[in-house]
Formats: C-alpha cells, structure tokens, sequence
C-alpha cells in the first residue's frame, strides 16, 4: 500500500494546482485514500461536513506531507489527515456564535463611535436591491443547479465505475452482486427494483443482498459523493 499511495501522491504533485490533470490525480488519490482503515469517525449529524472539508484540505496541501520517522507512509498520512479532521469535528460542537452569520442587523461602530446596523448604512438604493424574496429565490436557484449537477456526476460515475471500485465491493456469495449493480438497479433505475427481486435473480437471499447495500454500498457511495463535491 504505501508504494501505491507513495506513487500516487508523486503524480499529484508532478501537475500544477488547477490542471485536469491534477484533479483527475487527485481523483484517483482520494479514492483509495477514503477507504484506508483508521480514519477518524464521529457520530455528529453534521460528520460528513467535516470529513468534506478535510479532504478539501488534503488537495490543497498533499504537496506539503511528510512520512513520520520510522513510520510507514499509510500510517503518516493517516495520522496527518486525522490530525486535521479532530478539529473540523471539534467545530461542529462549538456552539454558534451569535452573530456568526451575516445579518443587516448586526451592530457595528460608526466613526463616531456610536452603535450602528449595516441596515444603518446601506444606501437606500442598495437596500431596495436586498430583499428577502430575491436572496431566497438566488439561494433556491444556486441549490438546485449544484443538486442537479452533483446528481448528474454521481450518476455517471456509478455508469462508468472506470476505477470498478463500485464493482470490487461485492457479495461474497456472488460476485454479480456488487455496488455498481445495485446502484443502478436501486438509485438509477425507475421505477427501481425490489432488493427481493434482485436476491431472487442472483440466487443470493434477500438479507445478504440488504446488509451488503446498506452496510457496504451506502457507505462508499457517499464517501464517492463526498469526493465528488470538491471536484
């Protein structure tokens, strides 16, 4: 493992921030390296935020790794992206400030020194443009493209599966039944099929097929879509 990991990371680091050949790189990095064993988990609603956030910060800094002394690559690496993760998981349990997100409302001093609103000191033309109605129609818009677009790439990865990562992660009683398969039967498909249909086709019983897609399958097609998003 480390002289795969060693050799993918050389190739990260041979193209320029921002190149397509970088991220697709970078793709094929983060693929084995969301699965390594180790990496730290954490029951917040909001984990997956911060397991984001961190692989985020993997693309932007693996130049800047290094192997621990008398460590092996695999566990440096997973100690370094570990010690990143602690702190976006610490994040998510520190209370909201109460002004932690932009609000018209929030007091600020003026040159004077007395207590004004950014509502305050916006230009009555410039408040006429921020209303309500317009920033959540903005924010709708924004939302339904990025949802779209992500839905479009995840679907055409579990198509394609050109890494068969998706196809590797199979049934032990039948090697048909694999990720990519019940991806597209279940999520591509519709009207989708019944697990029972599938566990009837394949010979396999309908528990093996469920514990296999809920235990194996979810988990890595979300971790394929938490990839996916920082694209």
């Amino acid at each position: 493992m480390d002289e795969q990991l060693q050799k993918l990371i050389e190739e990260v680091c041979l193209y320029e921030e921002g190149t397509p050949e970088r991220q697709k790189a970078l793709n094929k990095l983060l693929m084995i390296v969301q699965q390594l064993p180790g990496i730290k988990k954490d029951g917040h609603q909001d984990y997956l935020e911060a397991l984001n956030k961190t692989w985020e910060w993997v693309c932007r800094s693996i130049d800047k790794f290094k192997v621990n002394p008398g460590d092996s690559l695999q566990n440096s690496l997973v100690k370094w992206i570990n010690g990143y993760l602690k702190w976006r998981i610490k994040d998510l349990y520190v209370p909201d400030s109460k002004y932690s997100t932009l609000s018209l409302d929030r007091p600020i001093s003026n040159d004077e020194g007395s207590k004004v609103t950014q509502l305050d000191i916006l230009p009555d033309s410039q408040f006429q443009d921020i209303t309500l109605d317009l920033l959540d129609k903005k924010i709708a818009e924004i939302q339904k493209r990025s949802r779209h677009t992500w839905g479009e790439r995840i679907s055409r990865f579990i198509e394609k599966d050109q890494s068969r990562v998706l196809r590797h992660c199979c049934t032990r009683v039948n090697p048909e039944c694999n990720c990519q398969l019940l991806a597209k039967r279940l999520l591509l498909v519709k009207p989708s099929h019944k697990i029972a249909d599938i566990a009837r086709e394949f010979n396999v019983s309908s528990q093996t097929l469920y514990s296999h897609w809920k235990k194996k399958c979810l988990p890595l097609l979300r971790e394929i879509g938490v990839i996916l998003r920082i694209d």
